[in-house]
């Protein structure tokens, strides 16, 4: 990622609403996600009232919640932190079992696709600012506030983690015909600031390695 400070360092169910059903079946949850109202998000990290009323609600952490609703044309995924504090978020989906798309949010957006082999160390680099077939929220900082910070003394990690502007987490927008499938395999990790040593994963003991135990998403 071409940014400067924070940019680098951030590279490094609970719940139903109408026919959404959430069943476990052989270890791996399984959640039918309901039609909303309608109405398309606003993809700037912000979740306004009554924006995501009608969506599924699952928790990920006390502090951290997983909320998911669709329309005709789009699956709406959004990741809500209570409260916001800097974070990026890796969202892995799969929709055959074995290949892994990495949506990545941070201060740009990206894409890849993931090899085949366990892990990410060989991977192909991200393609930043490719969002075909969809998009979500970058999370940005007032730039003068940061200089002006700088000046008195703060380093720019800490200028621009104290200019960030208001997030409440990150909101994804993506087209039901972006992999071809009416179901997909889902796969989160949000790695979280300051120190960025701590990764929250979704579902718990998974990884990106292989779809194993990933959240199922059903679209009918």
């Amino acid at each position: 990622m071409k940014k400067q400070g924070l940019s680098t360092s951030i590279l490094s169910v609970v719940g139903m609403f109408l026919s959404a059903l959430v069943v476990v079946a052989q270890d791996r949850q399984v959640v039918r996600v309901p039609e909303g109202n309608g109405r398309p998000i606003l993809t700037d990290g912000i979740f306004s009232t009554g924006e995501w009323d009608d969506a599924l609600k699952m928790s990920i952490r006390p502090n951290v919640e997983l909320l998911l609703k669709k329309n005709a044309e789009f699956i709406f995924i959004g990741i809500k932190y209570i409260p916001f504090r800097i974070a990026v978020i890796d969202l892995f989906i799969s929709p055959d079992g074995k290949t892994i798309h990495q949506l990545h949010a941070s201060a740009q957006l990206g894409e890849r696709i993931l090899n085949e082999t366990p892990g990410i160390s060989d991977d192909p680099e991200f393609v930043w600012g490719d969002t075909a077939g969809w998009y979500g929220n970058e999370i940005r900082w007032s730039e003068v506030k940061v200089r002006a910070l700088m000046k008195e003394g703060k380093s720019r990690d800490e200028a621009q983690m104290a200019a960030l502007y208001k997030y409440d987490g990150f909101e994804f927008q993506i087209r039901q015909s972006k992999f071809g499938s009416r179901e997909w395999l889902v796969h989160l990790a949000t790695p979280m600031g300051p120190d960025w040593t701590k990764t929250i994963v979704f579902p718990e003991g998974t990884d990106a390695a292989s779809t194993a135990g990933w959240l199922k998403l059903v679209f009918e």
